[in-house]
């Protein structure tokens, strides 16, 4: 981030909207429309998520870094360029889903499908590059008359005693719903909410650290809370309403909003603060992309404008599958974790490898995950994508274990022809040790290298 200047009000704010886009609150509503109290998972892993990135708050802040530039300290600028690469796989499913939720909330007010998407794509790529401190307070007000208007949908339908309910409520609907959906959902939002750089960058832009901790607690609070909202008031007026009759079933909540006013002016009033909401949680994701490709891409899309237009492309299309929007999220978190989980869990366990095996790595996971991915699009799989991660992960992890050992080994052996053996093993038990220790003291009167180059 360019300054660090955001306090802790807007931080929690710049957190708190990323995190209740329409993506959740749109998203929210279509589940709890057909599956109850259960549509607040996503809600209630984004505070789980929240509430630890408070913890790893300080040292975000004193690195002044993302993921990608952790990756660039232990394994090299190669490793760093892949990993902030595939960081805009994740980031394009959640603005294909600001933007399917945008272009379902102005397909209300008549425009058509063809028109409502291009207009989406193109106002965010105008607003994107407003600074996030002026974007912070119209995001805040946006959200806050949102979530009035869900109060007033509650009121007049009776639903309070929902929402005060409403945690006894979704602890009932877990113990009905499968645990590998449950853990599939969890593990995907919470471990993007920590490691994504449209989370990261708000902490980071923090004026200081106090400030960031303080704002990912508030946002955790806040999220929390809110989070019940969108599900208790579509549960709430589900049969007064009518909402199963609805065509589509994102615009649930706009048109449960638009009942709430009896003003005649209730539509617009809906459309523009969903709309507005739309816009601001998009911008703040495709402000973590544009960053992306400012910094790995050719000169060429390196403008503020060309940095933002190709992220923008490849979302559009995933938008248009019209799949639903939490799972447009979930899906493609889960490819972009299929890639780089391995490296996480490395690094977790103090574990140091080579950059070749750990490029390998990503490739491979982000290759079986995508592939799985695609097909599921085209309809001729039905694997879920929770199996085809934990796959990825397994093989992933595999080859870059394996691929570091083949790689120091080898390069051991042209150097010691006679102690291939011997030194092979040493390479196998050096894996294991933590990768802080990269020197080795020689023994007086032994012929062996040092070679912690490679560790």
């Amino acid at each position: 981030m360019p300054e660090r200047s955001l306090n802790t009000r807007q931080v929690a704010s710049m957190l708190a909207s990323t995190s209740c886009g329409i993506g959740f609150l749109l998203g929210t509503g279509e589940i709890a429309l057909r599956q109850g109290m259960i549509g607040c998972l996503y809600a209630v892993a984004s505070a789980l998520g929240l509430a630890i990135l408070a913890v790893c708050s300080s040292t975000l802040w004193n690195a002044g870094r993302s993921i990608w530039g952790l990756f660039g300290q232990l394994y090299g600028p190669s490793v760093s360029h892949g990993a902030a690469l595939l960081s805009l796989i994740w980031m394009t499913g959640a603005l294909s889903a600001q933007i399917r939720g945008g272009s379902a909330i102005l397909a209300l007010s008549g425009l058509p499908e063809a028109v409502v998407l291009p207009l989406i794509a193109s106002i965010l790529v105008g607003i994107s590059l407003v600074r996030l401190s002026w974007l912070s307070v119209g995001l805040a007000i946006c959200m806050l008359g949102c979530c009035a208007m869900l109060v007033c949908a509650l009121l007049e339908t009776g639903g309070i005693g929902i929402w005060l309910h409403a945690p006894i409520l979704f602890a009932d609907a877990t113990r009905q719903t499968s645990l590998g959906r449950i853990g599939i959902t969890v593990t995907s939002v919470v471990a993007m909410v920590i490691c994504g750089a449209d989370y990261q960058q708000f902490v980071i832009a923090a004026d200081k650290p106090s400030a960031a901790r303080m704002g990912c607690i508030l946002a955790a609070g806040f999220v929390f809370v809110i989070g019940f909202l969108p599900a208790s008031a579509v549960i709430a007026a589900r049969s007064l309403w009518h909402l199963g009759e609805v065509s589509d079933p994102a615009q649930v909540v706009p048109i449960l909003l638009m009942h709430s006013l009896s003003d005649s002016v209730a539509s617009s009033v809906v459309i523009v603060l969903l709309s507005a909401s739309t816009l601001g949680a998009g911008c703040a994701i495709l402000c973590a992309m544009s960053e992306v490709v400012s910094a790995i891409g050719p000169s060429t899309v390196r403008r503020p404008i060309s940095s933002r237009i190709l992220p923008v492309v490849f979302s559009l299309l995933v938008a248009a599958r019209g799949q639903n929007l939490v799972d447009m999220m979930v899906d493609l978190n889960m490819v972009y974790l299929a890639a780089v989980g391995p490296l996480l869990v490395l690094r977790l366990l103090r574990l140091r490898i080579c950059d070749v095996a750990a490029n390998t790595s990503m490739a491979a996971g982000c290759g079986i995950a995508l592939s799985c991915y695609l097909l599921r699009w085209a309809g001729v799989i039905s694997l879920p994508s929770g199996a085809s991660a934990l796959l990825s992960l397994l093989v992933s992890l595999v080859l870059a274990v394996a691929h570091h050992n083949h790689s120091v080994s080898g390069l051991r052996d042209s150097e010691h022809p006679k102690r291939s053996l011997w030194l092979t093993l040493i390479s196998q038990r050096r894996l294991l040790l933590p990768y802080q220790m990269t020197q080795r003291t020689t023994e007086t009167g032994s012929d062996e290298r040092d070679t912690s180059q490679f560790h």
